[in-house]
């Protein structure tokens, strides 16, 4: 189960941040608490995370920094930090997401931002590829990928897998699809909307959720219904 469609740069870019942050997908459903960690990591020394994430070109095409859902002027702004291969987001996704939609964005009360933390190198393929064209193509492939988590990730051909995947959902080729996960500005540009989520909010597991620039310690429904209506 490996990517070869990553540079150099890029792998060091990423296993020096998961060395230096310690970040795990959450073990409960409640609580954004933290957990033994998963992704790549590195026995090597620490290198310079700062390296190459000044030189990002943001111009092409792509759907770069904030997924957003709802009204732009809403009230309230929540933030969710997730990764595309953890399994609570993926809960979150299927579960609390769709509750949030129906009575605060659809209603005009939520403004909710999407922005990946970037676990692994399985993580950073699937995120890049979902960023590839346009914001609505995006939605609609998250969407998949975290319903479908548990199919895709766990095959012996991540890759195939998901390549088929976004193929059938998107109708994107497999050699659209080897473009788009060779993305270096993307790769960068997701690894460094991780780090800086790391730095403003001290996220130490996904999903974390964030009601008007507050860390929220409980994500599940009820409390998280009670924080938001507080908040309006």
């Amino acid at each position: 189960m490996t990517y070869n469609k990553f540079s150099v740069l890029t792998r060091s870019l990423l296993a020096a941040f998961t060395f230096v942050f310690l970040v795990a997908c959450s073990e409960s459903s409640d609580t954004s608490a933290p957990a033994e960690r998963t992704g790549p990591g590195s026995s090597e020394d620490p290198i310079d995370v700062h390296a190459g994430l000044d030189e990002i070109d943001e111009t092409g095409e792509g759907s770069w920094g904030d997924i957003v859902y709802g009204d732009e002027n809403a009230p309230v702004e929540i933030i969710e930090y997730a990764s595309l291969t953890c399994p609570h987001c993926a809960d979150f996704a299927a579960q609390i997401f769709p509750r949030i939609k129906e009575k605060y964005i659809d209603t005009g009360k939520v403004k909710f931002v999407y922005r990946n933390f970037i676990m692994n190198q399985y993580d950073l393929a699937a995120s890049t590829v979902a960023r590839c064209k346009t914001d609505d193509v995006t939605k609609k492939l998250m969407k998949i990928y975290f319903e479908r988590q548990s199919s895709w990730l766990r095959t012996d051909d991540v890759q195939g897998a998901l390549a088929s995947l976004t193929r059938r959902a998107a109708g994107m080729s497999r050699v659209e699809f080897d473009r788009c996960v060779a993305n270096q500005n993307m790769q960068k540009h997701l690894i460094k909307m991780a780090r800086d989520g790391q730095r403003e909010f001290n996220i130490t597991g996904t999903p974390t959720i964030i009601v008007d620039g507050e860390k929220v310690d409980n994500y599940g429904w009820d409390n998280l219904q009670t924080v938001i209506d507080d908040a309006l």
